[in-house]
């Protein structure tokens, strides 16, 4: 497993999460004319969201040219408090001067979970920008890590760790009793850069087993994680607490 970057706060991970967000945003706008970055979900990111809409940050980004997608998302309406949509909505979207057209929610709006998947890959396969191989790529996409070593809804057990053709799938998670739709490992991989955040000591045991006890290099669906371009790692101390 990549070695993270570790700091002293959770607080000074999320500064470093948003430099690291300003500079390629920065990058890609003056290169390609504008920045694809794909959000995770759950609670990790809400403080580096608002941190990013906050006066500090919010002036160093260049929104109007910022494409907004999203990496999962639960099969509930947007104004559902389990949406992803409405988490970054409420805690970024509504703060920062994105265009409309520009923000890429994943319809959940539909007959089923699998009809929500089946539109988004149309929606990423239409906006987003093809690198030289004629493969479709984010500039930049944040990812977060579960307690069980899942990203984004790539869920231990799953259908969706084995598919390989669909760049979105519908994975039905039975713990939560819910469906979820999911980018896969080929549009994840096929990133420019990768950036996954893990903070508290809720992590710590599944930080533990990536870094020191498990040999599977497979066993966790974060293991699989291996992008065409750069990735990084950024946790906590406390992530790190059973490490010391």
């Amino acid at each position: 497993m990549l070695k993270p970057e570790i700091f002293a706060t959770a607080e000074h991970l999320h500064h470093a999460a948003a430099d690291l967000c300003v500079n390629r945003c920065s990058a890609a706008i003056a290169t390609q004319g504008a920045f694809h970055l794909a959000l995770s979900g759950g609670t990790t990111p809400k403080a580096l969201f608002r941190l990013l809409a906050s006066m500090e940050y919010r002036q160093q980004i260049n929104w109007e040219n910022v494409h907004v997608y999203f990496g999962d998302e639960r099969f509930v309406p947007h104004n559902h408090n389990d949406s992803n949509y409405k988490m970054a909505k409420d805690t970024l979207l509504d703060n920062v001067p994105c265009r409309p057209e520009n923000i890429h929610p994943i319809d959940t709006a539909v007959d089923s979970a699998q009809t929500a998947a089946a539109f988004y890959s149309k929606t990423l396969t239409t906006h987003l920008p093809k690198n030289s191989q004629g493969r479709h790529e984010f500039d930049l996409i944040l990812l977060g890590l579960g307690p069980d070593g899942h990203t984004a809804s790539l869920f231990p057990d799953t259908l969706a760790l084995k598919e390989m053709d669909k760049i979105c799938t519908a994975v039905f998670v039975e713990k939560f009793n819910s469906w979820r739709i999911t980018m896969t490992y080929p549009i994840i991989n096929a990133a420019k850069e990768i950036l996954l955040l893990s903070e508290g000591e809720g992590k710590a045991n599944i930080v533990y087993d990536l870094l020191i006890t498990e040999k599977d290099t497979t066993r966790y669906p974060v293991q699989r994680i291996k992008p065409a371009g750069r990735m990084s790692w950024f946790i906590d101390e406390a992530a790190t607490k059973k490490l010391t």
